[in-house]
C-alpha cells in the first residue's frame, strides 16, 4: 500500500502562507489558527509566489526558547521577572522576520512519489512536514499525521 499510495493522495492543499517580510509574530498568530487541523508549518513565498522556505511550529518554539531560556536564567527567577522576559521574547518576535529563522530547504516531494519516498524524505531531514510540488507550483503540504495517519490505518485493517 505505502507503494500505490502517491503524495498526491494525501496531500493537503489548505496551508497558511507568509511572506519574507512576514514576522515571526505573523508565523505564529498563522500557525495558532490552524493547529487544531494538523497544520505544523506555513510556507513562505515571495511576491511571484515562489516557495522560499518554511516556518514550523518547532521553529517558533525553539525561537521562543533561544530567547527565554538562555543558561540557567529561570534558576531562582521570581515570576514578574519571567513574565518581562517573556514580554520581551514576544516583543523580539515580532521584530524579528521569518526570512531569519525559515527553514530554506524544506523537505520537497512531487506529487507522484509513492508514500514510502516521502516517508524516506522525512526521516532523512528530520521534518514533520513536506512540500509537494509540481515544477515550480506549490500543490500543498503534507504533514508527518497524515503519513502517520495512512500507515496506522493499514496497521489497524490487518492487525
Amino acid at each position: 500500500m505505502l507503494l500505490r499510495t502517491r503524495a498526491w493522495d494525501i496531500v493537503r492543499e489548505e496551508f497558511p502562507v507568509l511572506r519574507e517580510s512576514s514576522s515571526l509574530a505573523d508565523a505564529m498568530r498563522e500557525l495558532n489558527a490552524v493547529s487544531d487541523s494538523g497544520c505544523l508549518c506555513a510556507l513562505v513565498m515571495d511576491d511571484n509566489s515562489r516557495l522560499k522556505g518554511a516556518v514550523s511550529m518547532w521553529d517558533t518554539v525553539r525561537f521562543m526558547e533561544d530567547n527565554l531560556l538562555r543558561g540557567d536564567a529561570l534558576r531562582g527567577l521570581d515570576e514578574n521577572r519571567f513574565e518581562q522576559m517573556y514580554v520581551n521574547a514576544c516583543k523580539v518576535a515580532g521584530s524579528t522576520s521569518v526570512k531569519d529563522v525559515m527553514d530554506t530547504s524544506p523537505t520537497v516531494v512531487a506529487p507522484d512519489e509513492p508514500l514510502l519516498v516521502v516517508l524516506e524524505d522525512f526521516v532523512k531531514k528530520g521534518r514533520s512536514y513536506a512540500v509537494v510540488k509540481e515544477g515550480p507550483r506549490v500543490l500543498g503540504v503534507i504533514m508527518i499525521a497524515d503519513i502517520f495517519k495512512e500507515i496506522s490505518g493499514q496497521i489497524v485493517c490487518h492487525g
